[in-house]
């Protein structure tokens, strides 16, 4: 087990941080206490840090509940991000069943009871593990329940309450949510907690400006259009914004997507339609820098860390309180700011949970195009399971890229399959040196992630 002086300073140096937050601090020091634990803060605040922290100081074997694969992926990639040398495994819909088979065998025999495990996953997939007798609940120390308030809601009680009644070795549970709207039912075993509250999501943080944009027809298409190229097309080269557009459904965001393309505004598509493969690339393109908008359903408002992300636009009205909070939680993250936009229609009236008063945003002169992302995201055929890491792709590409550190931007290492961003102006002739180049010994494919 690492002392607590020493998880800070791993953290921070695997992190790149100056510090952890009052948040992160206090969990340091409360989890230690014994009790249970319910962390109330806002999107975009750290809270999956704050409690993996004391998690990873105290050792033992935790369960980590969250509602949406997306959440588990981030959680995940959080632990990863910390280096340390307790193993964890994700579970989610979408992913091999195999492949997670494999991760799991071995971490519930005998001799193996008393290593440190980290299991996160989404109710159904954990359910199913748990019923094949992949995962022995019963070995379990400590629960976390993330974004409780929506692993408990109708669609999940069913599954959450199948597997908390096998977690019988609970000792501490950590619930959190960016609200304070749902009670925690008694069946769950959270009892003598106490409450960290840094402030929900039920009022706009002081970072986030709000307005309303007029669309003079009903239909919001060219007003979207004109607002994208007066917030994005402004942006200086190598600094590009990027923004979110949220619409209701599925087809509807299809659309938006399509006209956008058609305008010569390059963006991605994310919703529960899509596979989790598709998925995975719009938001890795956004995280990466090579697209500046992403249309998505509400999938995309909750479980996803984009930092850079400076604009939300409701191109509909959302359809509660609690998905325009979420969606708004997008941005304005980390202590940083950013503006929210909704499109309103000349018969529309602004729902009730909206602020009163909204301004009016006048969109501006603008260049008649947006300019390119500075970068492009760079597929890789081999990936963790043939054992590919992010300094070997850095490797590879400045050793036989002709491609220096700075031409490199974010490492996604997938199961079978990496991906790279590349500076655009490079990124061609650096694929023209590599190609038919083996990476690791390994001969494979390496291309740029498109729309299509």
């Amino acid at each position: 087990m690492t002392e607590k002086r020493d998880i800070r300073e791993l953290a921070l140096e695997a992190l790149g941080f100056a510090s952890l937050n009052a948040m992160q601090d206090d969990m340091l020091r409360v989890f230690p206490e014994g009790r249970d634990i319910l962390l109330l803060a806002p999107t975009g605040s750290g809270k999956t840090l704050a409690y993996l922290l004391p998690l990873w100081q105290k050792g033992g074997r935790t369960l980590i509940i969250a509602p949406s694969r997306e959440l588990v992926q981030q959680i995940a990639d959080v632990w990863q991000r910390l280096h340390t040398d307790i193993r964890c495994v994700a579970c989610y819909g979408g992913h091999d069943t195999r492949v997670e088979q494999q991760q799991l065998e071995g971490l519930f025999d005998p001799q193996t009871a008393g290593e440190n495990v980290l299991v996160v996953g989404t109710p159904g997939r954990l359910k199913d593990h748990i019923e094949r007798g992949n995962i022995k609940p019963a070995t379990f120390t400590y629960l976390v329940i993330d974004e409780f308030d929506k692993s408990l809601e109708l669609g999940f009680e069913e599954e959450m309450h199948a597997i908390i009644n096998t977690l019988t070795g609970i000792r501490q549970r950590i619930f959190t949510s960016a609200t304070h709207a749902v009670p925690i039912a008694p069946w769950t075993g959270f009892h003598d907690y106490q409450q960290l509250d840094f402030g929900s999501d039920q009022k706009e943080p002081e970072r986030l400006k709000m307005y309303q944009v007029k669309s003079p027809v009903p239909d919001k298409l060219e007003t979207l259009d004109e607002l994208l190229l007066c917030l994005l097309g402004q942006s200086k080269e190598g600094a590009m914004e990027q923004a979110i557009v949220f619409a209701n459904y599925r087809e509807a965001a299809e659309r938006i997507a399509h006209y956008l393309s058609a305008q010569g505004i390059e963006n991605a598509l994310y919703h529960g339609g899509l596979d989790q493969e598709m998925r995975d690339k719009s938001i890795i393109r956004l995280r990466g820098g090579s697209i500046s908008v992403l249309v998505s359903t509400d999938l995309a408002s909750r479980g996803l860390d984009l930092p850079d992300v400076a604009h939300i636009i409701h191109y509909h009205f959302p359809q509660s309180q609690e998905a325009y909070t979420h969606r708004n939680g997008r941005t304005a993250r980390a202590g940083a700011s950013g503006t929210a936009y909704v499109i309103v229609g000349p018969e529309e009236t602004l729902p009730e949970f909206f602020p009163t008063k909204l301004p009016f945003y006048s969109i501006r002169k603008h260049p008649e195009k947006i300019g390119p992302a500075p970068m492009v995201t760079v597929y890789i055929g081999r990936g963790k399971k043939e054992k590919i890491s992010r300094g070997d792709v850095v490797g590879f590409f400045t050793k036989n890229g002709g491609l220096t550190g700075a031409d490199l931007g974010r490492i996604d290492i997938m199961d079978h399959c990496s991906y790279v961003a590349i500076r655009r102006e490079k990124a061609e002739a650096a694929l023209a040196k590599v190609k038919g180049l083996k990476i690791k010994g390994e001969k494979t494919h390496y291309l740029i992630v498109t729309g299509s």
